[in-house]
């Protein structure tokens, strides 16, 4: 059966989500991330795909490949789940989620004679992903197999009887042999360093000296911030050379080479063998940044790392929005207050550089023209990716994607030389957000950002008696202000909310814990003091409110008890009039299949509310009841309100 005969049976040939390779040109899959456009075009190369709610779902593959390449990319894209391919007799259908190391291709997902399963009806209405939702389970994917090897090995190098480097020596090593792993993936040219490949690359670390020659070498070819060789442990400076041993290689060589971290190890060996870091999506690294700052210290910050999802969505409706509405604008100044690992303003910078490119599109083989571009892409980062966090380690993270992000833009051969811009204490920032004092807030006040995007940390309970920093800025503005802002239960979320009105943007979009719009103070006559602040400053345009999905939004950080969730989009108004007649986007995110399987943000129009803002301002109770209800249920309670004192 041809791919043409295949797509009829399943009633997809003439449905608005199926594609084909050429539409990867055209502005029929614009819908698609800038990462995944490049993949499938450059590297998997579908024959057709089918997406729901435009994510590719359904890969199909008729003509005939390299397999074991095919399947091992596709389960480091790690995005689609049912792959079709023709082997000259029939279609396979294989899980695009689960790699067999043992038989060095996907497992198969079912038999072809189950094709009914995947027919459109099937598909649309989540049948078929619910039939085969274990096959899909997070344990099976390639970035849980990942962060569990790193994981192993940070837990070696670090553990006192065996490695006892210190977490930030450990951080350093790991992600740069993560960013020359990347290197070798992308097939850079990197004979100057006598490495033709990833056997050169482990041959190499069996000799310290010649070992630390190499990171020298790459260190001062790549300049920029990229793991330093040298740097402050309480106050000393220490040469990381003089910390790593042979020992610790060969702890890193193991992980490399796929085979067991420690000879004590309980983890299977690593898959570090079948890894792609070309295609590894981004969302690794922030993954990476959790197991980097660990469990301990995450909880003790209150910060998690962002899925991706939400971070697609938040791009979509701002960096996105802004791009289609200035098609002839290519810089777009974001900054992130609580960066983390950077993962807001590398999608950001993607966006920036695919907007400039379509302006302007580069000729690779003129060699001046070429040149030019590379020196362009690095002011698209300065010009405008700013961010600030109070994690040493986060900041370091969220450089490293950037500088990927770059590299990722760039042909193999002209990457090596190609020297990265230096970006902490000009547009990166280790501080507290709530240091006015601090000279990051006099460099970013020169500067009009476009959006200020991010996941700032949240928490209520675990901070020291004093006062913190966040608490005594929100005392002071309030003085300053002579107004009756309160921070509710110490929730360090709220202080985020409004800092950022202290710089210049045009929309704020930020992840925040729903209790904030909700939650009621022990002392009744003080509830709702910080909404009401909030709202009588700020124009709301929009509210996600991801409570009743909680538990599968976070279900692979650390946290073991997660906070209902709400992204909301604002701006600084203080114009009462234009405030209270200020229609607010609500929408209210429900379970379903997909959300819960692959994380599809699938909005129904009943899930979404028009609210004037002058609601939220004289009834507080409303935000509760339109988490799960509608405005008729606000009519019915309001009518029990106003005429009873109680349900009594």
């Amino acid at each position: 059966m041809q791919l043409k005969s295949l797509l009829e049976e399943l009633n997809l040939s003439d449905k608005d989500g199926l594609f084909f390779y050429d539409d990867l040109d055209n502005e029929k899959t614009s819908f698609l991330s800038i990462r995944i456009k490049e993949i499938f075009s450059e590297k998997i190369k579908p024959d057709a795909f089918f997406c729901i709610n435009n994510e590719p779902l359904i890969l199909f593959f008729e003509k005939k490949r390299d397999l074991e390449k095919l399947e091992r990319q596709i389960w480091n894209l790690n995005q689609s789940p049912a792959i079709f391919i023709h082997d000259d007799n029939q279609w396979l259908i294989k899980n695009g989620f689960k790699f067999l190391e043992s038989k060095k291709g996907l497992d198969t997902l079912t038999s072809s004679k189950d094709l009914k399963d995947f027919e459109y009806f099937e598909l649309i209405t989540g049948h078929s992903w619910k039939k085969y939702q274990k096959e899909f389970e997070q344990k099976n994917r390639v970035d849980f197999y990942l962060l569990k090897n790193i994981e192993e090995a940070r837990s070696v190098l670090t553990n006192p009887e065996l490695g006892n480097l210190h977490p930030k020596v450990a951080n350093s090593l790991l992600g740069r042999v993560i960013f020359i792993r990347y290197l070798i993936d992308r097939n850079v040219e990197l004979n100057k360093y006598h490495i033709k490949g990833k056997e050169d690359f482990y041959q190499l670390l069996s000799n310290h000296e010649e070992t630390y020659k190499f990171f020298q070498q790459v260190k001062e070819d790549f300049n920029g911030n990229l793991f330093p060789l040298k740097y402050k442990l309480n106050d000393i400076e220490i040469n990381e050379d003089e910390k790593v041993n042979v020992n610790h290689l060969s702890i890193i060589s193991s992980l490399l080479r796929g085979g067991k971290i420690h000879s004590d190890s309980n983890i299977e060996p690593s898959l570090f063998e079948i890894y792609d870091f070309s295609i590894i999506p981004i969302e690794f690294v922030s993954n990476v940044y959790e197991k980097f700052i660990g469990v301990d210290k995450q909880a003790d910050s209150g910060a998690y790392y962002t899925p991706l999802f939400l971070v697609d969505y938040i791009q979509k409706e701002t960096v996105s929005k802004y791009f289609l509405d200035n098609p002839n604008e290519y810089n777009c100044k974001v900054l992130d207050p609580a960066c983390g690992s950077g993962i807001f303003l590398v999608e950001t910078l993607r966006q920036i550089i695919s907007q400039y490119t379509k302006q302007y599109p580069v000729n690779v083989d003129n060699e001046v023209e070429y040149n030019q571009y590379k020196d362009k892409l690095k002011s698209l980062l300065q010009n405008n990716i700013y961010g600030i966090d109070k994690d040493e380690n986060a900041i370091s993270v969220a450089i490293f994607s950037l500088y990927i992000t770059l590299l990722d833009n760039l042909k193999p051969r002209s990457i090596v030389g190609f020297k990265f811009p230096i970006l902490e204490n000009t547009n990166f920032f280790v501080a507290d957000f709530f240091d006015t004092n601090n000279t990051y807030n006099t460099e970013l006040k020169k500067h009009h950002f476009q959006f200020i995007l991010g996941n700032p940390p949240w928490k209520t309970k675990g901070h020291p008696k004093e006062k913190q920093l966040f608490e005594k800025y929100i005392e002071n503005r309030k003085k300053l202000e002579n107004s009756n802002l309160e921070i509710e239960n110490r929730e360090i979320a709220e202080a985020f909310l409004v800092r950022v009105s202290d710089f210049n943007f045009d929309e704020s979009g930020l992840i925040i814990t729903s209790k904030v719009l909700y939650k009621k103070r022990k002392k009744k006559e003080k509830k709702g003091v910080f909404r009401k602040y909030f709202l009588n400053h700020f124009l709301v345009r929009q509210v996600v409110e991801l409570s009743s999905v909680r538990h599968q939004i976070f279900n692979n950080s650390n946290d073991s008890a997660v906070a209902p969730a709400t992204i909301i989009f604002y701006k600084k108004e203080n114009n009462t009039e234009k405030l209270r007649k200020n229609i607010v986007k609500h929408i209210s995110l429900k379970p379903n299949i997909f959300f819960e399987t692959f994380k599809l943000m699938v909005i129904e129009k009943y899930d979404i509310k028009d609210v004037a803002q002058k609601f939220f301002i004289d009834e507080d109770w409303i935000w509760k009841v339109l988490v799960y209800g509608n405005i008729l249920d606000y009519y019915f309670i309001k009518r029990l309100k106003d005429k009873y004192s109680s349900i009594r």
